[in-house]
């Protein structure tokens, strides 16, 4: 199926009716414009005054619409110059069509305005963590986690924190390969990890694989990777990059691998320790571990296979629990 496209213009007043009905109480403002932009309850009249004021300056209000030229979305991009960085922001799609893959179309639009159009170096945005549909959206786009914002906005229920991300021109322009058939996890496939896991002994709900994967989509130094055919997801692998300390460099660790029993022996398993290692390199890792239980020999044979050395001759693996409470 091609992907969605849609098409930007600056956003105009008569945009602004349409735009406020997205808007429907304090929480959803803040999660579009931050907390500084504008005060609740949003009005036709704030709407206006932002639109005269960013009036031919470095901060572009677009309007992104469909084959059909209705508008369907909106993001701000506010360029600096002289660094060619550009920030992006109030990212909304239409809530009547959600969940159609436009918000991805949107992102690629701005990107390829900020790369191709503007000649930007970088492009950044940030997200708040519990946002798991925007920042698998970003994800998919190329944009990477740097760093989380603690506590930035409060919120009805408390305070929330925001993530940021980035994607400089150079990773737009040759996007990493992680081998045929291998992407980065989304959270639709909360439901085939949480079977995987489950027969691999390690029972999991739809609904904990998707609290997990949401955990991984804001770790900048993770990655959850899933070899597919067509739309089936056939196995995933976790990996982590852990800085040495004595050592230079860091090394990557293999949290979880699996493979659907149905597939085994079709190299799945090999592809994604290919895709593993690759990652590993383009993250600066000099090395991968993996861990494996004893029990599991055919897991300890195909590590073997592929030159990964058995250490717990030279080292032990000492783990303790921690108790709930840290001042137990």
């Amino acid at each position: 199926m091609a992907d969605t496209t849609l098409t930007l213009r600056p956003l105009q007043p008569a945009d602004c009716d349409r735009l406020l009905s997205w808007i429907d109480s304090e929480d959803a403002l803040y999660q579009w414009s931050g907390a500084r932009s504008f005060t609740w309850p949003l009005d036709r009249g704030q709407l206006l005054r932002d639109l005269a004021s960013h009036a031919g300056g470095q901060h572009e209000l677009l309007a992104a619409t469909d084959d059909g030229g209705e508008m369907v979305g909106h993001v701000s991009v506010e360029v600096n110059w002289h660094h060619r960085v550009a920030n992006i922001g109030r990212v909304a799609v239409a809530p009547n069509r959600r969940g159609a893959g436009l918000g991805a179309a949107l992102m690629r639009a701005t990107v390829r305005h900020g790369f191709e159009t503007l000649g930007m170096h970088r492009m950044q945005l940030n997200v708040y963590s519990f946002n798991t549909a925007a920042i698998a959206c970003y994800r998919s786009v190329g944009f990477v986690v740097e760093g989380v914002a603690r506590d930035s906005t409060r919120g009805s229920a408390g305070y929330w924190d925001g993530l940021a991300m980035s994607l400089l021109e150079t990773e737009h322009r040759r996007p990493v390969a992680l081998g045929d058939g291998i992407r980065i996890a989304r959270p639709r496939d909360a439901e085939a990890i949480a079977a995987l896991l489950t027969e691999l002994g390690y029972p999991q709900t739809r609904d904990e694989a998707a609290a997990t994967l949401l955990a991984w989509a804001a770790e900048p130094q993770g990655e959850v990777l899933i070899a597919e055919a067509g739309e089936t997801a056939m196995g995933f692998a976790a990996v982590h990059r852990v800085p040495h300390f004595e050592p230079a460099g860091a090394f990557a660790r293999v949290m979880a691998l699996c493979v659907d029993a149905r597939r085994r022996r079709a190299g799945i398993g090999r592809r994604l320790m290919a895709a593993v290692e690759r990652w590993a390199v383009i993250h600066g890792c000099v090395e991968v571990e993996v861990t494996s239980l004893r029990s599991r020999d055919g897991a300890q044979r195909f590590y073997a296979a592929l030159g990964y050395a058995d250490r717990c001759a030279a080292s032990g693996l000492l783990r303790r629990a921690l108790p709930a409470d840290p001042g137990a």
